[in-house]
């Protein structure tokens, strides 16, 4: 796709790539955990190009859903989606949408996460609509999911700490 890039926020993860991807790759139980929005999510398997994942939506009070396939998956690296079908309207005011998470290791076991938003506004009314409110909304989703992203992968990281900690002390 070649889209603008439109949008980008980032953060650094106190969890490696691998641990960080584990959550990304496994849409149907992570995608509705980082993306309050995002209320179902049913996809065959894990994240792979050319898989396709359907998601329940609630968006400004709306609901309804998008229709997402995997167009990049290069594990502990990078992964990206295209929006395909939307019931909110924004094929309506943008084309070539899609967004990427994309993972940097970082010193002591932690990594630097970006979150991309790509597309192309349509017409007058998609770049009014893009300036006044779509990139500010997307912003507030992206850094949301990366919140929530960070939120996930440490815990999970805390709680194997833990386990390997409780092993160790019964021996």
């Amino acid at each position: 796709m070649e889209s603008k890039l439109q949008g980008s926020s980032e953060i650094v993860i106190a969890a490696p790539p691998e641990a960080v991807w584990e959550i990304l790759e496994d849409s149907r139980a992570n995608l509705p955990r980082m993306w309050p929005m995002v209320k179902s999510c049913e996809i065959d398997g894990k994240e792979r190009v050319g898989a396709v994942r359907r998601c329940g939506v609630e968006f400004m009070g709306k609901n309804g859903h998008t229709v997402e396939r995997c167009i990049e998956s290069v594990p502990n690296r990078k992964l990206a989606h295209s929006i395909e079908e939307d019931s909110f309207g924004f094929s309506r005011v943008l084309s070539d949408f899609w967004f990427a998470f994309l993972l940097e290791p970082v010193e002591a076991g932690s990594t630097h996460v970006r979150v991309e938003s790509h597309f192309e506004p349509k017409g007058l009314k998609g770049r009014v609509m893009s300036a006044l409110m779509i990139k500010r909304k997307f912003r507030e989703v992206r850094e949301t999911a990366l919140a929530n992203l960070k939120r996930l992968a440490e815990a999970e990281r805390s709680a194997k700490a833990q386990q390997r900690a409780q092993l160790h002390s019964t021996r």
